[in-house]
């Protein structure tokens, strides 16, 4: 095997690797099994843990801490806790030995309880519970992880009720073919994180006593549930308990209970499961060691699948349901088998197009069978190919540099660029852009951002020039993000331009994630492949494989292939290689077996591959030398190696796989992947020698390339290293290149920390020092994404330094680049920092102290506190700025870092976060706030006047939109689409989901993310109502995990309350009490959301309480809602016919609904009046409708039942 770590060669049973010393293994102290993780797989003891007291990493087999003393058994539970106090599960088998007996041999005994442990531990696992096996076989099963005791105590008794039936089912079996049932007594008891987790003793004992004379109903005989008085409120009102006696426990009397829990088992349908599969036929059975071969197989496959299948981000909607008219593009998903098809039909049908290709490393096509398959359609009169890679982040354009020495046959090796030909650059070139880009050579630092324009210009000519084009990017996902940019241009006004494009990149990346507009295109189409089932594979070509498809190579390889061609072509090639394999005329024989093994995955296979080839000396320098020069090299480049004979040795090459040509070019399929691995293998020694002949036959002193860099790294030479950082670095500046720029100026803070001992500490501070001025002067944008490691060291840098102007500066610019990513809680950070060092200085432009800068982080700050929810906040800010302006002070600021028309329209955004504010928190009327604005200011939109709709709405009044209230302002446009749906479209989810949509898009276009992931919402609601629950459920996690992320906390309980809805409609109704208990106890806790979110919630969990029938609990919660519907008088129809809903639910899953336990509910409040009859009355008959002049009373309610 290979270290993880290190990747040496070390024995499969080894504990530590020999080489670096990694812990591979540790011996479970409690059963002895050797673990790779820090769990024991076979009991669940915990093997490492964090000292909870000092943060000290322990082996939990040393009872006590090694810095402290503190216990690691307790730190061990407290680390995995997320309540001080829960519920614990022990399950006892008293009869495990007469099972044993009965069964006749140890070995099927070991058989049985590794049955048995599979079904606890496999139910478990799906809940990330863990489940701990002590001695004498006692399950223990903490349900730590849920933040209160309710929570536990309900997720006790459920997994109680669950494993049950798992052991009733595996009983019934026992006593029809062995008359004997597993006896197991479970014990639930609530203990607390920092006490010894080993004390599970209740003191109390109890013997079954049941007897059923029916045998089929024995099984129901073999439990028994016990728990005690702590448990008794939880579980008294839901379920049937038996008081048996108290006993003395710590001291106290304490009573012990009886659950009789066996109406929760599912007797019958085991009896009846049991009865037929009786009756089934011995003679149809498949025999084991096929059925075993084809089950291992077929599960491997079907993970892949749904590894590969996940439903993403981008693909959310269902085009077929619900036609969204702007989604014009195409999306198809085919198995990586069939890939060259489906390209050459889409060519065919859109010849002027951009393909994007979408897969995994294991499913991407073969590049060369790709371009082979587009020449030969003949469409296209030039095929351009470009693979992106790793290093292009560091140079100046990189993949526009590749695009242009490709299209022209220009030489990579630096030695020999004076033979590369520019002169068809006069025209269009009349200033040396090209030449000094391939060239590396650096401009005169002279307006930047020209320069970037004229860059720009220059490619736009170049595509412009070679018309009926395709240009293939290989590794997209790799591109350096000024090419992007220009690409992006590109792409939007793609008609301009006769030429092509074929994209291929990883599955996580989409290009229309970058360029959303592609969406509307119907030149646009993505294909993503999946993988192919291996029978499928090898059916294409049956007779070349059919020697070697028994023989255990072969089904080693099915079993790690995944369905993906790519793997199953490397690993028969690795045979081929290692002499087991062999050619015949026609197909494949085994010649020589022998050990080997075969790796899991394309990197292991491609690093075992390259050992084996290191026998050829020539032929692996010649390739690591080819590799290190780039993606592509030419002919003349391979000619200066010096290599007698080298065309025999890239033919070797080429056989193999390793290289291809085209365009009389040698390209490297896999070129990533190859890099990586050709550097990991060749040793270091070996390494240097490579360096220095690359030194002498294709590199220059004066031309920089980050290839240099890496290699003076690899010879030692350490100021080198740091010089060519540097000249890339001017250069990159010096094109405009700002991202490459900071790129490379990163790279110089790591070999200064790196090498330090070069200089004295005062020396490395000010070079430090120096650069960090220099990223500040020049961070044109910020991107989170790529740039934050380095921002937030250079505001380190200048706070440190007391440059508070420089400071502020960048702080702004990134707090600008976090909004525009939807990075709002990070945003929030900085906007504090920037006011935190902004003293003694005021907002009010009338003020002598007042701060242009501090007026404006503050207009900025109301921006993120109503992105992440904080609406108490975001309207006490709020109401300071616009106290403090009015028309005339607004025109009395002198501007300098903003134009008043800016600051203008930043106060404009500010006043309509505000008015949404005040309608969704209740707390104050939109219509005066709107009256006062519009005194203070006489440049408020007209438009704005739709807010105050949109709090009839939100009360259930009447509301009036007229298509004039859209206009050209952000939020009205969205809004109008928004309430247009709700008012027009609430009976037609199809409608109601493609109006919506023109909401989404208009927040997207203005990196509006709150507004785009609500809209988000309601169409996931719209598929909840076409009874699309996956897709719903798809659009609605996305929307959590992208909430969560961005710190947007009031997105993410209003999609808790649609999830609940979607649940609630399936029927899953603990499952939906769950999300809306989580979702009310996290808004009480942040506080400040939004009583209506709480009011909506608690309707929804009056349904779940009546369907399941704890109707106490359920006034309890409908007296909730109505309290806050009275308070803030809400026209709210609380009449809410259970009966139909619960048909409803049975008519949607076809089977029963969920039954869910009693659950605690919270101390009710008393019962308010309920809205009249009167108003419900008039709510119902209204009319609905859209018109101009006219409105209609909306209930969200009504929408959302």
């Amino acid at each position: 095997m290979e270290c993880p770590k290190c990747g040496a060669e070390i024995d499969k049973n080894a504990m530590v690797c020999p080489n670096c010393k990694k812990v591979l293994k540790i011996i479970c102290p409690v059963c002895r099994t050797v673990n790779t993780k820090n769990t024991c797989r076979k009991c669940g003891e915990i093997l490492v843990t964090k000292c909870a007291k000092c943060g000290k990493i322990n082996l939990t087999k040393n009872s006590k801490c090694v810095k402290c003393g503190y216990p690691t058994e307790i730190s061990a539970v407290q680390g995995e806790s997320n309540t001080e106090s829960f519920a614990v599960l022990k399950i006892e088998f008293p009869n495990s030995d007469v099972v044993k007996a009965k069964l006749g041999s140890n070995q099927l005994f070991t058989k049985f309880k590794a049955n048995l442990d599979n079904l606890i531990a496999g139910y478990l696992q799906s809940l990330d519970v863990r489940r701990q096996i002590l001695k004498g076989g006692i399950y223990v099963i903490r349900f730590n992880k849920v933040y209160t005791m309710s929570a536990s105590a309900n997720s006790a008794i459920m997994s109680t009720i669950e494993i049950l039936n798992l052991i009733t089912k595996l009983n019934v079996k026992l006593l029809k073919r062995k008359d004997v049932a597993l006896k197991c007594n479970f014990t639930i008891m609530k203990r607390d994180a920092d006490k010894n987790p080993y004390d599970i003793d209740t003191g109390f004992q109890a013997n079954m006593v049941y007897q059923n004379t029916n045998k089929d109903m024995k099984a129901l005989d073999s439990f028994q549930v016990i728990t005690d008085e702590d448990f008794y409120e939880f579980y008294h009102e839901r379920y049937k308990m038996d008081a048996l006696n108290s006993a003395l426990v710590n001291g106290k009397m304490k009573q012990f209970y009886e659950i009789n829990l066996k109406e929760f088992i599912k007797i019958n349908e085991f009896l009846q499961s049991e009865a037929e599969h009786e009756q089934i036929s011995d003679d149809n059975e498949v025999p084991h060691f096929v059925q075993t071969l084809l089950t291992e197989q077929e599960q491997i496959t079907r993970a892949a699948l749904d590894e590969e299948n996940l439903l993403a981000d981008d693909d959310l909607y269902d085009i077929d349901m619900i036609n969204f008219d702007e989604i014009n593009c195409a999306f198809y998903t085919t198995e990586n088998v069939k890939v060259l098809d489906n390209v050459i039909e889409v060519l065919q049908e859109i010849p002027k197009g951009i393909l994007a290709i979408k897969a995994s490393n294991m499913y991407q096509p073969y590049t060369l069978k790709l371009l082979s398959a587009v020449d030969e359609l003949g469409v296209y009169s030039n095929v351009i190919p470009v693979t992106c890679h790793d290093d292009m982040k560091y140079s100046p354009y990189s993949f526009f540099r590749d695009l242009v020495s490709s299209i022209f046959d220009y030489t990579v090796s630096q030695k020999l660029f004076d033979t590369n030909d520019f002169s068809m650059f006069k025209n269009i070139d009349t200033s040396g852009l090209v030449k000094d880009l391939v060239t590396l050579t650096q401009r005169d630092m002279n307006n930047l951002d020209d320069t970037r324009d004229n860059y720009f210009q220059v490619f736009l000519s170049l595509l412009q020039a070679i018309p009926d084009s395709l240009i293939y990017i290989e590794n997209f996902e790799k591109i350096d993000s000024s090419s992007m940019y220009v690409l992006e241009q590109l792409f939007e006004h793609f008609e301009e331009l006769n030429i092509s494009y074929l994209i291929s990149y990883d599955k996580e990346f989409s290009l229309h994630k970058q360029a959303h507009f592609l969406l509307s295109r119907p030149y646009y189409t993505e294909i993503t492949l999946k993988p192919t089932p291996f029978n499928d594979i090898i059916e294409s070509d049956k007779d070349f494989y059919k020697n070697i498809m028994t023989d255990f190579y072969f089904q080693r390889i099915a079993k790690y292939a995944c369905g993906s061609t790519l793997f199953l072509d490397f690993a028969i090639q690795y045979l081929l290689e290692s002499g087991v394999y062999s050619y015949t005329e026609y197909s494949i024989v085994m010649v020589n077996p022998k050990t080997i093994i075969i790796p899991s995955n394309l990197s292991k296979l491609m690093k075992r591959r390259l050992n084996l080839l290191k026998d050829d000396k020539r032929a692996v320098k010649f390739l690591a030398m080819a590799v290190l020069l780039g993606t592509r090299v030419d002919t003349k480049t391979l000619n200066s190696f010096g290599f007698a004979n080298w065309k025999a040795i890239a033919d070797k090459l080429s056989e193999m796989g390793y290289v291809y040509f085209y365009n009389d070019c040698m390209y490297f399929p896999n070129y990533n992947l190859l890099r990586q691995n050709i550097l990991e293998v060749i040793r270091s020694e070996d390494m240097k020698v490579i360096a220095q002949e690359l030194f002498n036959v294709a590199f220059v002193d004066n031309m920089p390339s980050p290839v240099k860099a890496f290699l003076y790294e690899l010879l030692g030479e350490q100021e080198q290293v740091i010089f060519e950082w540097e000249k890339l670095a001017n250069i990159n500046l010096s094109m405009g290149d700002f991202s490459s720029y900071l790129n490379c100026s990163g790279e110089i803070l790591k070999c200064l920390d790196k090498y330090s001992d070069r200089w004295s500490p005062d020396e490395l501070v000010k070079y430090k020092f120096s650069i960090y001025e220099n990223i500040s002067n020049n961070m044109f944008e910020y991107d989170p994404e790529k740039t934050r490691e380095i921002a937030e060291e250079t505001l380190l840098s200048l706070q440190n330094s007391s440059n508070t102007a420089n400071f502020v500066s960048l702080c702004t610019k990134m707090v600008q680049g976090s909004m525009q990513h939807g990075d709002y809680m990070y945003a929030l950070g900085l906007t504090h920092k920037v006011l935190s060092v902004m003293d003694k200085v005021s907002i009010d432009p009338s003020a002598q102290n007042f701060d242009l800068n501090f007026l404006l982080m503050s207009m900025i700050h109301i921006k993120i506190l109503f992105n992440i929810g904080a609406y108490d906040d975001c309207l006490d800010i709020g109401y300071n700025v616009l106290n403090a302006l009015d028309s005339q002070k607004i025109d009395n600021i002198r501007y300098t870092i903003i134009s008043k028309e800016e600051f203008k329209a930043l106060l404009i955004e500010c006043i309509a976060y505000i008015a949404i504010v005040d309608v969704v928190s209740l707390k104050e009327d939109v219509r005066e706030f709107l009256d006062i604005s519009n005194k203070l200011f006489n440049f408020v939109p007209k438009e704005y006047s739709i807010f105050v709709q949109l709090q009839n709405l939100i009360k259930g009044e009447k509301v009036t939109v007229s298509t004039n209230m859209g206009g050209s302002n952000v939020f009205s446009a969205m809004l109008y689409h928004f309430m247009r749906a709700f008012i027009n479209f609430k009976e037609d989810p199809v409608a109601f989901a493609q109006d919506v949509y023109k909401t989404k898009l208009i927040a997207k276009e203005a990196y509006m993310y709150k507004f785009e992931l609500f809209a988000d919402m309601l169409i996931a609601y719209s598929y909840i109502r076409l009874n699309s629950y996956k897709k719903a459920s798809a659009i609605l996690y996305q929307v959590i995990k992208t909430a969560k992320e961005k710190g947007m906390n009031s997105v993410m309980h209003v999609a808790w309350y649609l999830m609940s809805i979607l649940n609630i409609q399936e029927g899953k109704f603990d499952i939906a009490y769950g999300i809306l208990n989580n979702s009310n106890i996290q808004m009480e806790k942040v506080g400040g959301i939004s009583e209506y979110l709480t009011m909506l919630n608690k309707v929804n969990m009056y349904k779940v309480l009546m369907c399941t029938g704890a109707k106490e609990q359920a006034q309890i919660c409908m007296n909730q809602a109505s309290y806050i519907v009275q308070k803030y008088g809400l026209i709210f129809n609380l009449n809410i016919d259970i009966k139909q809903l619960m048909l409803e639910n049975q008519n949607n899953k076809g089977s029963e609904v969920q039954q869910m336990p009693q659950v605690n509910v919270e101390t009710p409040i008393p019962q308010q009046q309920s809205v009249s009859e009167k108003e419900i009355s008039q709510e119902q008959s209204s009319e609905s409708g859209f018109d101009e002049n006219d409105g209609d009373v909306v209930n969200p309610e009504d929408f959302f039942s």
